[in-house]
C-alpha cells in the first residue's frame, strides 16, 4: 500500500478548498424583470354643427342664415328653432350664447337696431325677451356629450305678436325715444336694414 505523505496530502486539500471557491464565484445569479404601462393620447377634434327646418342655407355647418324679410311695423319672424349637434368625437362645453344686431351706419338702419325686441329660448326656456340691442350674453353651463344635441329659438320681432315667449308688448320699448308703447316700429326706422345674429360659444 502506498503511503500518502503529509505534504502531498495538505496539497491537496488547498487544491479542492481553491477549486470549490472558483466554482462558488462563478455559479450565483442575480434575478432581473421589467414592467411597463403605457396609453396613446390623441387630440380631439371639435366639430359642432347647427341647422334649422326653416334656413335658406347653411344646414349642418356652423353658421346658418335665414331668408331676407321685408317687414311691417309690427311683425315677428316666428319661432326659428335651431338644433345644435356635437359631432365631435370629445364633449363639449356650450359657455355663453350672444344675441346681436350687426347693421351698417345710418339713421333708418339705427333706428331699427333700436327698435326691434328679440324672443330667446333655450331648451324649452325662456332666457331672455326684450329689446335685441339691449340682450345680454347668457352663460350657459350645458355640456354636450359626442353625438348630443341641445337647442335654442331666437324670433326678432316688434309690436304686440305672439311669440314663443307669450303675447307681449315688447318690454321696456316705451323707454326708447319715439317710440310708441304698443312697441310697434317707428317712421324712423322705414328703409332700415339689421342682420340680428346669435352666436354660442363652445370649448372642448
Amino acid at each position: 500500500m502506498k503511503l500518502i505523505s503529509f505534504k502531498n496530502l495538505a496539497m491537496t486539500g488547498a487544491l479542492s478548498v481553491a477549486g470549490f471557491g472558483l466554482v462558488g464565484a462563478g455559479a450565483h445569479a442575480v434575478f432581473t424583470q421589467t414592467t411597463a404601462s403605457a396609453q396613446q393620447i390623441t387630440a380631439g377634434t371639435m366639430n359642432v354643427t347647427i341647422a334649422s327646418a326653416t334656413a335658406a342655407s347653411g344646414n349642418n355647418t356652423s353658421a346658418i342664415t335665414f331668408a331676407p324679410a321685408i317687414e311691417n311695423s309690427s311683425f315677428t319672424t316666428g319661432d326659428q328653432l335651431v338644433t345644435i349637434t356635437n359631432n365631435s368625437n370629445i364633449p363639449v362645453k356650450e359657455i355663453t350664447a350672444t344675441p346681436s344686431d350687426p347693421f351698417t351706419a345710418g339713421t333708418a338702419n339705427a333706428a331699427l337696431a333700436a327698435e326691434v325686441s328679440l324672443c330667446e329660448v333655450s331648451s324649452g326656456e325662456v332666457i331672455y325677451n326684450g329689446l335685441l340691442s339691449a340682450a345680454p350674453a347668457q352663460a350657459i353651463n350645458g355640456t354636450l356629450i359626442a353625438g348630443g344635441t341641445d337647442n335654442y329659438t331666437v324670433n326678432i320681432y316688434a309690436g304686440n305678436e305672439p311669440t314663443a315667449c307669450g303675447a307681449v308688448t315688447t318690454p321696456g320699448n316705451a323707454a326708447v325715444a319715439g317710440m310708441s308703447t304698443s312697441g310697434d316700429l317707428q317712421p324712423a326706422a322705414e328703409g332700415g336694414v339689421i342682420t340680428p345674429t346669435m352666436t354660442v360659444t363652445y370649448s372642448g
